[in-house]
């Protein structure tokens, strides 16, 4: 008769109690040993994490969440990871999210669909907050509720939406594109063009009217101002295009630094010098415009501060009055004309 290997039993989860038996302390200094910003010493919380080590002690978050109704989780929504800022700005929301004991969940949003939808999704796994990256200005103000009253906080982040008072935290595009204007004009340029992203996104908007508002005072106007998307592929079809067209521009700037990457390379395939006969400006400043191939010159978004804004803002969200501004920054490198 043939003999079966016997099966073990799986052993019994470790819990909190046995962690606080092994350590000589109580189940509440264990619960304040693996909860980040708790009041517990040194010594007491070294004791614990060190005999939940020896006893294969894992906290269980969802237990923990039942318990205090805080799931610890926020909802991170974004719509175009062909844009590297976005990629840039997640990862590092993700990592002050952890800092703070919290964690990020990812959601990609299928621009087919109103955002509203995907948030109502993102709600089913308990979030406390949600961040919201792709916003057109012709859609409905997202919400998961009124705050005061049990709603979920949701913040546009480098979005926002005229005329409703939604939580925002942006960068002063504005006055980020009043800047790109000024630094071509500058450089001496008199044929001015501007390759926007999403025209229905205020990114693009306040860029596209801070640029023209200056050029204005200056007695110009954007000689092109086509607009597409904020990807590479568009940045080069738009250069192209105006080549095709005959418009010859000796400034152009780039709704965002992959544009305006794609605008170098069409530049390059058409034989025109940069700076020489043709000086380039991004925003955003991604880690690819820093680059020995394009060293581009851009207006820097304030990462750091505005993720930390936005999340002092998520966890006390006070009603909003219209987005809060971080101005930009201008990064001097070698794709625009400098004059003495």
């Amino acid at each position: 008769m043939p003999t079966f290997p016997q099966l073990a039993l799986p052993s019994r989860r470790v819990t909190s109690t046995d962690v606080a038996r092994e350590a000589g302390v109580s189940q509440s200094a264990v619960s304040r040993a693996f909860t980040p910003g708790a009041h517990i010493s040194a010594p007491t919380r070294r004791r614990v994490l060190e005999a939940a080590q020896r006893l294969g002690y894992q906290p269980n978050a969802i237990a923990r969440s039942l318990v205090t109704q805080r799931s610890g989780i926020v909802a991170l929504i974004v719509g175009d990871l062909h844009n590297p800022f976005y990629p840039q700005a997640l990862s590092q929301f993700a990592q002050e999210l952890e800092e703070q004991g919290k964690r990020a969940l990812l959601i990609i949003h299928d621009a087919r669909q109103d955002v509203q939808e995907t948030l109502n999704a993102a709600r089913s796994y308990q979030i406390e907050a949600a961040i919201v990256f792709p916003t057109r200005l012709n859609a409905a103000p997202p919400s998961l509720g009124d705050v005061s009253r049990g709603g979920v906080p949701v913040l546009l982040f480098n979005r926002h939406l005229p005329g409703h008072n939604l939580l925002s935290v942006a960068c002063d595009n504005f006055a980020g594109g009043r800047l790109a204007a000024q630094v071509l004009l500058d450089s001496g340029a008199k044929r001015l063009a501007f390759i926007g992203g999403d025209p229905q996104t205020s990114t693009h908007q306040d860029r596209l009217a801070g640029f023209t508002e200056r050029l204005s005072e200056a007695g110009l106007s954007p000689i092109a101002a086509p607009a597409g998307n904020f990807q590479y592929d568009w940045g080069v079809q738009a250069t192209l295009d105006m080549h095709a067209a005959g418009e010859w521009p000796d400034a152009i700037f780039g709704a965002n630094d992959i544009v305006a990457i794609g605008v170098l390379d069409a530049l390059r395939h058409l034989g025109r010098r940069v700076p020489e006969e043709v000086s380039v400006i991004g925003f955003d400043d991604i880690q690819e415009s820093a680059r020995l191939s394009y060293r581009l010159t851009t207006i820097r978004q304030p990462l750091e501060q505005m993720i930390a804004d936005a999340l002092q803002v998520i966890s006390d969200p006070q009603p909003a009055s219209g987005p809060r501004l971080h101005p930009g920054e201008l990064i001097w490198r070698e794709t625009v004309r400098r004059t003495l």
